[in-house]
């Protein structure tokens, strides 16, 4: 019995001993993000009744990326482009940038990875080509895509 009581005794105290270590995670300011062309047009992937890649309209736009990273100036973290599920289903977007973001592609519902490692600057800039694809059977009309940053904190 007294061994018993010498191990949990032994967890217990290694629990208090060890941290454990979480990652927060913030909403990013991108309120000075600005989209090139807010109305994008999409197209058809392919022309005529028989589509040959389905149902797939495409388009693309260039957006300037600004994401205030102010409050986790020298932290260590994890920043993600998030796209909430869609009312018209399944959105895929792909992008490019020019290098101080990662490029990346990102289906409505999740999140993808766009940037790891220390913030050293209060803002950080970068400029996406963006494609948007999607099953045009599903747009009868305009509709809006909001995404949104997310940083995970270390």
């Amino acid at each position: 019995m007294k061994q018993r009581i010498h191990f949990l005794l032994l967890v217990g105290l290694s629990l208090l001993i060890s941290p454990i270590s979480h990652a927060a995670t913030y909403r990013v300011d991108d309120s000075a993000t600005i989209v090139t062309d807010a109305q994008v047009k999409m197209r058809w992937r392919s022309s005529g009744a028989n589509r040959v890649n389905g149902n797939i309209v495409d388009g693309t736009t260039f957006v300037t990326i600004r994401l205030n990273t102010a409050p986790w100036l020298n932290k260590t973290g994890q920043i993600y482009m998030v796209l909430p599920p869609q009312p018209i289903g399944q959105v895929v977007v792909d992008w490019s940038t020019q290098g101080k973001l990662l490029p990346g592609s990102l289906v409505s519902g999740n999140r993808t990875l766009v940037y790891a490692g220390t913030i050293q600057q209060n803002m950080i800039e970068d400029t996406f080509y963006i494609q948007v694809h999607s099953d045009g059977t599903r747009l009868n009309d305009m509709h809006r895509l909001e995404f949104y940053f997310e940083i995970d904190i270390n």
